[in-house]
């Protein structure tokens, strides 16, 4: 009788566990933060389609690096944990010194796949010259900004130097709040943001208006298209308006290769590679995008009904970024960082292996 009472307990143990878990998600950021924001949103939603406990962990620091350390070498370990991810973290990885972690040792539960907004004020003309602006966190999109703005020149990337320094004001040292603020004051006439910080923000100004986006990502394709919600706007058909031809050269090539690291993989969920929790979680996600009302809280929060790329097909991102990589872009892209935005950015030879 009391093996047999032993054994009930057991499978009902056991039973429990398979359907109640819990879980610790890690973010390499802190609370309020644009990605805290977007993570908070999805986390509330994903919470109605599991069962068991969800807490959030903040570790932020050196640009999404501390948290995303510690992840790969301790947490990522740990029973139910989860991490998010942001387009910080995945252009650490190309350029950026001190970078311990590696994509390809997780899981992906899911990536949102978004753009980068870029907008202007409605009486500047950027032909006219004079653009304003700075962002250092954002390399990526401040580099298609100056492309935008300069022109092919010759096709080299140290030409667009003496294009920063002499036919623009690049103001260093600003993040993403303090630039939307800059514009909102008139001390800058372009400014950037994701389509959250643009439905929720930016557009709500009146001097200001969208310029182009960079694309979203399409795995079917495995390119970068036009974003569906802003059609006509894609940066190779405004250029080449603005130009009257196509964008080429150096320092597109390796706008190309980061834009497409930042916006493919821009916000994503994450877990240890072979993690038992994956499965439980992949299927809640999909639960949560088939619920008609949490799909429109996502779709508010993310200023629009962006696309997302679920377990495997996430997975397989990262190994279509990899294929990208070039020694010409990856130097291009290191020299650009260090002598445009001040960064101690390194080349990465292990990445073309």
């Amino acid at each position: 009788m009391k093996k047999t009472l032993t054994a009930i307990v057991v499978s009902f143990f056991m039973t429990v566990s398979a359907i109640s878990a819990d879980y610790t998600i890690y973010l390499p950021t802190k609370p309020g933060s644009g990605l805290d924001q977007w993570a908070q949103v999805v986390i509330k939603e994903l919470k109605k389609h599991i069962d068991g406990d969800v807490k959030s962990v903040h570790i932020p620091g050196a640009r999404h690096r501390l948290g995303m350390n510690k992840w790969e070498k301790e947490n990522r370990f740990l029973d139910g944990a989860v991490t998010v991810t942001g387009g910080t973290t995945t252009v650490n990885t190309l350029v950026v010194s001190g970078v311990e972690y590696d994509y390809r040792n997780w899981d992906a539960i899911g990536v949102q796949l978004l753009d980068i907004f870029v907008g202007k004020r409605k009486d500047w003309n950027p032909t006219d010259g004079g653009m304003v602006f700075g962002n250092d966190h954002a390399a990526g999109d401040t580099t298609g900004m100056i492309l935008m703005y300069c022109g092919n020149l010759d096709g080299k990337i140290e030409s667009y130097k003496k294009c920063v320094e002499e036919d623009m004001t690049y103001v260093k040292g600003v993040n993403d709040k303090q630039g939307t603020l800059m514009f909102a004051r008139g001390e800058f006439n372009v400014f950037r943001g994701n389509p959250t910080a643009w439905t929720k923000k930016i557009s709500k100004f009146e001097q200001g208006e969208l310029w182009f986006t960079q694309g979203v990502y399409d795995p079917k394709k495995k390119k970068i298209v036009t974003n569906p919600n802003a059609p006509g706007k894609d940066f190779d058909s405004v250029f080449k308006e603005t130009w009257g031809e196509e964008p080429k050269g150096e320092l597109y090539d390796a706008y190309r290769l980061v834009q497409f690291q930042n916006d493919s993989l821009q916000k994503g969920l994450w877990v240890n590679k072979g993690a038992p929790h994956r499965k439980a979680l992949v299927k809640a996600l999909k639960k949560m995008l088939k619920d008609p009302e949490s799909r429109a809280v996502i779709a508010k929060a993310s200023g629009g009904d962006y696309n997302w790329a679920i377990g495997e097909k996430a997975d397989k991102i990262v190994l279509d970024q990899r294929k990208q990589y070039t020694e010409e872009k990856l130097k291009n892209l290191v020299w650009w960082f260090n002598n445009i935005f001040g960064w101690k950015a390194e080349f990465k030879p292990e990445l073309l292996k």
